[in-house]
């Protein structure tokens, strides 16, 4: 990472050149149904994936955002503001974790919440309202991650990654500093912490 965001330095080391967004997407899933299934090595690895690799994208490409004095661009079809969304999930919310299991993945995702919500606060400190973050949940994608759940799930809530990326998307694009800080499903509804 500190290697790529270096390279990043160079190719774009103007004071006018910023990352307008930022799509973290990191996850995977090790199914612990009751605390004797918490196998350390797992948890662990869930962790370092799901919450350190965001938090050391956060370090090395934090600083590509825009600051305060930093005059933006209109790209067409993206939001005024940059916006740093990170992946993250429903059952990260605490509030709304009424069935339990799945600890190490949902500590993690609850963890990038958290994240969020801290670095926002960045953000309004440092790039005021020309940035913000939010974190994403997608749904159940039809992908390896949630394979072994896909028969758990209805048809019309097992989504494709294409379908997910293009919601999910429309969340990012329509999203403004009023929404800053918080976790937004695909269909752009807030998800309580």
């Amino acid at each position: 990472m500190a290697d790529a965001a270096s390279h990043l330095k160079t190719t774009f080391p103007s004071k006018d050149s910023y990352l307008h967004l930022s799509i973290i997407l990191p996850g995977i899933l090790y199914p612990e149904k009751s605390p004797t299934q918490i196998n350390y090595d797992h948890a662990l690895q869930t962790l370092q994936v799901n919450t350190l690799g965001p938090l050391m994208m956060l370090k090395h490409f934090s600083p590509f955002l825009p600051r305060k004095s930093t005059t933006l661009g209109s790209p067409s079809g993206l939001s005024s503001q940059a916006v740093w969304a990170t992946m993250s999930a429903r059952v990260g919310s605490i509030t709304d974790n009424n069935l339990g299991g799945w600890y190490s993945y949902r500590a993690s995702k609850a963890a990038v919440n958290q994240i969020t919500k801290t670095f926002d606060n960045h953000l309004k400190a440092s790039s005021g309202e020309k940035a913000l973050a939010i974190s994403l949940h997608p749904g159940t994608v039809k992908t390896g991650l949630s394979k072994d759940f896909w028969a758990n799930v209805k048809e019309e809530k097992l989504f494709s990654a294409e379908f997910s990326a293009e919601k999910l998307m429309e969340v990012v694009y329509s999203r403004g500093v009023e929404s800053r800080g918080r976790i937004w499903d695909w269909k752009g509804e807030e998800i309580p912490p």
